[in-house]
């Protein structure tokens, strides 16, 4: 039976304790919007962004971080995927940022890290949930190499549903090719599903032209363009019966930019390790900071202060969505992951009572 957000919500509102009890979704779309810089979202909801916009109304945070030690597109995906660190003895250690060579000259993250390292699309995968990714880049063909019927791991979680970890994988050339593909997807109404959007428009414009905010700049022209394509996502799923109220929205970025000019290299650049973190719970909330909400498991420190990974605690991290994920889908966690690995990031404000079942 398809589980509704509506209930399970108020459930989450009802919870009390140290661990989060998130309500539970159908399905879990996480978006990666390349390059975005959150002060290009910030400001009064004039309409302009209507997307993002009603993204913001759910719980988020516009100072989340990147990876610690890098400020570039794969290695902080590979990051979003696995909620590991780049770096160290739990890190997944992808730090290439190009097309990877074939699957048999070392174009998986198994081989690359030396043991395998696993998803949140094998956790989703391993217990019957369809799993998609689409994005604007060749190079996420890591996520299928590392994951496909040759490299993924066996499914020891109930029933056998192969090794294969990845039911669709789509590159696509345009903002609107990748939520076209998103859209179809969608429509065929799988049971339960967690899918994976990639869109690099910020991120071209940005190398392009430079991170400029500005109002009329390319930079942020290219961020109206994700925008909308967020916004027609929000609307056919709001369209859908079968999928209202049953969908969550889990958004971020890789890397912001800037520093150096045209790039975003420099990982102790705030313009560069600030990133946005937006969690839509199926309808359109309060706007609850996460950080404030988060005050006591996570650091919250200036969005200006550099914060390495030997930090306890750590601040709030883009490599938290493939846990996040799981909590929304209502799975355990990544094994060997170390973002949000005890699940126990809030997204909503817990109260003073508990209910008893």
């Amino acid at each position: 039976m398809p589980v509704f957000a509506t209930a399970a919500l108020l459930l989450a509102l009802s919870n009390v304790g140290i661990t989060a009890k998130a309500p539970v979704f159908d399905h879990v779309i996480v978006i990666s919007v390349d390059g975005l810089r959150p002060d290009v979202i910030d400001g009064p909801e004039d309409g302009a962004l209507p997307g993002f916009s009603r993204l913001k109304r759910g719980p988020h945070t516009l100072q989340a971080r990147t990876d610690a030690t890098m400020t570039v597109t794969l290695p902080n995906h590979v990051s979003m995927a696995t909620s590991r660190p780049v770096a160290g003895p739990n890190g997944h250690g992808w730090t290439e940022n190009i097309d990877p060579p074939a699957a048999r000259h070392g174009g998986t993250l198994c081989k690359k890290h030396g043991s395998y390292v696993t998803s949140m699309f094998d956790v989703a995968h391993n217990r019957g949930v369809t799993t998609a990714i689409i994005a604007t880049k060749g190079k996420f063909s890591i996520l299928v190499q590392s994951f496909d019927d040759a490299e993924g791991e066996m499914d020891r979680d109930g029933n056998d549903d192969g090794k294969g970890k990845v039911d669709l994988f789509a590159i696509t050339r345009t903002s609107r090719m990748a939520r076209d593909h998103s859209t179809s997807w969608l429509a065929l109404h799988p049971k339960r599903s967690l899918l994976f959007v990639h869109f690099a428009a910020p991120d071209g414009a940005g190398h392009a032209f430079g991170w400029n905010t500005a109002m009329g700049s390319p930079y942020r022209a290219s961020v109206k363009e994700v925008d909308t394509e967020i916004a027609a996502l929000l609307a056919m799923i709001d369209a859908d019966p079968a999928l209202r109220g049953r969908v969550a929205i889990i958004l971020t970025a890789d890397h912001g930019g800037g520093v150096p000019v045209k790039t975003h290299t420099e990982w102790t650049a705030p313009e560069n390790f600030n990133v946005p973190l937006l969690i839509w719970l199926g309808q359109d909330t309060s706007a609850t900071e996460l950080i404030a909400l988060n005050s006591d498991r996570r650091a919250v420190v200036p969005s200006t202060t550099y914060v390495d990974n030997e930090a306890v605690p750590q601040p709030i991290r883009s490599a938290e969505v493939g846990n996040i994920a799981m909590q929304l889908l209502g799975l355990p966690a990544i094994p060997g992951s170390v973002a949000n690995a005890k699940q126990d990031l809030l997204f909503i404000e817990p109260q003073a009572t508990k209910v008893t079942q």
